[in-house]
């Protein structure tokens, strides 16, 4: 090698370093900023056999990359359902819990127990119209309390998918400025950073799938494959409330609607679940617990005319049909059992249709009420919860299926949260900065700056020497 050669390869080397050194020195700067991927030097051969610097990379891994965010989806999905059902399944305690349905309905059978051995005695109809209120106001305050899960299921999407258009057109700045911008800089590398946290943020709220064109910019589709940016054009995403619909644009992405190009992961997913799938079915099964004390106790009532209200009512109503939705928060006691309205405490022994009162020591129309919260009834099978059952079982089965829907969704969280931090601690490993590694750059970086100094050095002293020679 001549001496000019080795002039270029040592100055190219002195270059190359001092880049090398500032690339190292900033990756342990940001080593716990959130969103930073570790960065490196692109290094190419250069004319006079030095080495030169074309830009700076950033050590993504793509794979790693579409895993975390994958997962992350599917984690924010059962998180959205844990966090719906929270406060209505705390409510609605344990199927032996004093305060729950079937403990209401034990004590309202054994009211009428007491009252079938003195079936004159005032205080013990009192007891049992007051024990019927009771049951009647627990599945009410229940049914309001999952109305309650609703509106906020409701309010959490509006309030995401707000979220999710800012993100969107997030995504739409960065991809122009990452256009516009040099490529393999450190400004790019800064940009590329934050669309990174930008589409982290996204899979946190609904399943998609990135890809990239020539320049860098992002083109983004729901996991199903309906465009959100694409063409430099971002389809905005609405929320049909009063439906539970969502779209892109014109486009439905509802998750799990049949013939949806919609996405089945992230937060909207499981909050539209609750809204549209476990919500609907848990006031399906609070209805037809409703309809059933409605109808048997209708049904079993001797002194009823046809059309005619029993002990439990629809607001004050016989059981309709047509009106079986939302029954569960309109169930009341007639009000011909109760006194403060008009009513007579005696019709619970003779017949809520009584207008005269009976022998004291009938008991007959007590035990047609007793054999009917005895009896296997017939309940629809929409609720899920067995089609012969007692209304006790009923009950049961109903606290027990609604927690059951909490606990399995906790369980799954359990189980995503372990994956998420696996893939989460491979991500990091692999695009993270790991500070010890960095400062073993940096003595490299020494060296390599000390031994092209010396290659300096030398050169100027031998340049020295020749021309002192002449």
């Amino acid at each position: 090698m001549g001496i000019t050669s080795a002039f270029v390869a040592s100055q190219s080397g002195l270059r190359m370093t001092e880049k090398w050194a500032e690339v190292t020195s900033t990756n342990i700067s940001n080593a716990h900023r959130e969103g930073y991927v570790r960065r490196g030097l692109t290094l190419t051969s250069s004319e006079g056999g030095g080495v030169g610097v074309s830009g700076i990379s950033r050590e993504v891994n793509s794979a790693l990359e579409r895993m975390h965010r994958l997962e992350v989806g599917r984690l924010s999905r059962e998180a959205a359902v844990v966090d719906g059902l929270e406060a209505y399944v705390a409510g609605l305690g344990q199927p032996g819990d004093p305060q729950g349905l079937t403990s209401r309905l034990t004590t309202f059978q054994s009211s009428f127990d007491l009252l079938a051995n003195n079936p004159a005695d005032p205080t013990l109809q009192r007891t049992v119209v007051e024990a019927a209120e009771t049951l009647a106001r627990s599945i009410s305050d229940t049914s309001s309390a999952l109305g309650e899960a609703g509106a906020a299921a409701r309010r959490g999407i509006a309030q995401d998918v707000e979220d999710l258009n800012t993100l969107l057109d997030k995504v739409m700045t960065l991809n122009t400025r990452i256009a516009q911008g040099e490529d393999a800089t450190t400004g790019r590398a800064m940009l590329e950073d934050e669309l990174g946290t930008t589409l982290d943020s996204i899979s946190g709220l609904m399943g998609i799938r990135v890809s990239r064109d020539a320049e860098g910019r992002v083109t983004l589709h729901t996991s199903g494959g309906t465009p959100l940016i694409e063409a430099g054009l971002v389809q905005r995403v609405t929320y049909d409330s009063a439906n539970g619909r969502l779209f892109a644009g014109a486009n439905e992405i509802t998750p799990d609607a049949p013939g949806v190009r919609g996405f089945t992961e992230g937060r909207l997913a499981g909050e539209l679940a609750l809204q549209n799938e476990i919500l609907p079915q848990m006031q399906v099964q609070l209805d037809e617990l409703a309809r059933a004390l409605v109808v048997e106790f209708e049904a079993s009532d001797a002194s009823l005319a046809p059309g005619q209200a029993g002990l439990f009512t629809d607001a004050g109503a016989a059981y309709d049909p047509a009106q079986r939705d939302g029954l569960a928060a309109r169930l009341a006691v007639n009000p011909a059992v109760r006194p403060a309205a008009g009513g007579a405490l005696w019709r619970i022994r003779d017949g809520i249709g009584a207008t005269v009162q009976g022998a004291a020591g009938d008991t007959t129309q007590i035990n047609a009420f007793l054999s009917t919260l005895e009896a296997q009834h017939s309940f629809d099978t929409q609720a899920g919860l067995g089609d012969q059952i007692t209304l006790a079982e009923f009950a049961s089965n109903l606290i027990s299926g609604q927690q059951f829907a909490r606990v399995d969704a906790e369980q799954k969280l359990a189980t995503l949260q372990a994956g998420v931090e696996t893939i989460a601690t491979a991500r990091s490993g692999s695009e993270g900065v790991n500070v010890d590694d960095e400062l073993q750059q940096l003595a490299a970086i020494e060296q390599a700056y000390a031994a092209n100094s010396q290659v300096m050095r030398t050169l100027t002293e031998m340049i020295d020497t020749l021309l002192a020679a002449v």
